[in-house]
Order: C-alpha cells, then structure tokens, then sequence
C-alpha cells in the first residue's frame, strides 16, 4: 500500500511503480489525474511501457532531489541521457510528450537534434525511418534552393 504522499502509476504492460506525489506532479498529465481523483490507488498510463516509464520515474525523482540547483540538474541531466540509444530516444520522447514532461521534452529534443547536426538527409532519413516523398529531380532542385542547408553535411554514401 503506497504511503500518503506517494502514488503508484501503472504501465502499459500492467507494471506497478511508486513514485512520491512531489515526483510524480512534475508530469503535468500525472498532475492532473492527481488534481482529478485524488483518492485513486493507482494511475494508468496505458501508453507508456515499463521500461520508458522506470526512465521517466528516475529523471523526475532525480530532478526533485537537484531542488532549484541549475548546475546540479545540468549534471543529472548529462548522466540521464549518457549512453541512451535512438529507440529509448524515441520512447522516451514520446512518454516526455504523453506525460507532458516539459524538462525531459527539451532535454530529449535537444539530444535527438545533436544527433542530427551535420548528417546527411539520408542518414535522417535512415535512422529516422522518413521515407523520401520527393522525385530525384524535386529533390535536386531542393539541394540546389537550399544550397546553404547542405553546406558541412556529411556526405551520403
């Protein structure tokens, strides 16, 4: 039985999590479940997976304990997202977006557009499973429009 001041939210694949009320209202969507019905035991969140919604648990309880302190959630952001591969990118995203987890929303778009920074459009489009719309000649005249937009792009294989 989860204590007064914590709430437990559920994954999409039944997972049960406990997470302190403070945490947990950092997630504007959980806020106002919360603000809604404050006397339920527990809070479905049936899109988000077990695995993305332990990550999100731990960034908002990690961004509780940094309190007002800039550097310190600088530095647990850094850890957060060390090592994190494009798919968890892409959960977590989505879970930020869901949730309406406006730190995490930022910190992750800021990650996935570092990665982005100087690829090729097929790397994007390749990693990024965007299928290409445009004619080879549409897309010629777009390199050549936006010349600059290409300008220290890595080259496509």
């Amino acid at each position: 039985m989860a204590e007064e001041n914590t709430i437990t939210l559920k994954s999409s694949d039944g997972q049960e999590f406990i997470i302190s009320k403070k945490a947990a209202t950092l997630s504007e969507t959980i806020k106002a479940m919360v603000e809604e019905d404050d006397s339920s035991s527990v809070f479905p969140l049936t899109v988000v997976d077990s695995k993305t919604l332990a990550d999100v648990i731990a960034f908002l309880n990690k961004h509780v304990e940094c309190g007002d302190d800039d550097d310190k959630k600088t530095r647990c952001n850094d850890e957060f997202i060390a090592g994190k591969e494009l798919n968890e990118l892409f959960n977590l995203i989505l879970a930020a977006n869901y949730l309406n987890v406006k730190d995490l929303l930022d910190l992750i778009s800021g990650k996935i557009a570092d990665m982005m920074k100087d690829k090729s459009v097929k790397w994007v489009r390749e990693n990024f499973n965007i299928q290409n719309d445009y004619s080879p000649e549409e897309e010629e005249k777009v390199r050549e429009e936006y010349v600059w937009a290409h300008e220290g792009v890595e080259e496509d294989d």
